[in-house]
């Protein structure tokens, strides 16, 4: 061997290594980088999930609530101060509560100018029996009754509200 050969020997078992260390490093900081990345989906995922479960348990409930509704509107007024009743209103309320802090809000109709984003027209009404029912004079395009409240959870609507609305 000459002179030069064994001279550049070592220098490149040291280039050799530089080179496989380097290489090592970036497949790990690589590695690194793709796990922090599936434990960011898999949080998205399970968040998703997460709501789609809460959604899933609302809609169940949502025809509990509705019976709730009609069977307050449908109470005659002797028995509405009969301890019975305001037991029945406290369970009402309790169930608004929970769906409350569940992020779940009902969608606000009556009176207000229909909105198909987040209500469903299912009749109308002429103006002078809008009139008499919200006790105001009532403008066309107007919700003048609710027949199902609507629900919305952050600004996505679970269930449009069914309503009437004024001609």
């Amino acid at each position: 061997m000459d002179e030069d050969t064994i001279k550049n020997e070592p220098d490149n078992d040291l280039d050799v290594c530089k080179k496989t260390c380097d290489e090592y490093l970036n497949n790990w900081k690589r590695a690194a980088a793709d796990l922090i990345n599936y434990k960011k989906d898999e949080a998205e995922r399970m968040a998703f999930l997460g709501k789609y479960a809460k959604e899933s348990m609302i809609f169940k409930i949502l025809p509990i609530i509705d019976g709730i509704e009609l069977a307050k509107k449908s109470m005659p007024e002797s028995l509405q101060q009969d301890p019975w009743a305001s037991g029945f209103t406290q369970i009402q309320n309790q169930i608004k509560d929970f769906l409350k802090k569940e992020g779940i809000e009902e969608i606000e109709t009556v009176g207000k100018k229909f909105d198909p984003n987040f209500m469903e027209a299912v009749g109308e009404v002429e103006a002078a029996f809008a009139e008499a029912s919200a006790g105001q004079r009532a403008e066309s395009e107007t919700v003048a009754e609710e027949l199902q409240k609507g629900y919305k959870i952050e600004d996505r609507i679970l269930r449009p509200a069914k309503v009437k609305i004024s001609k």
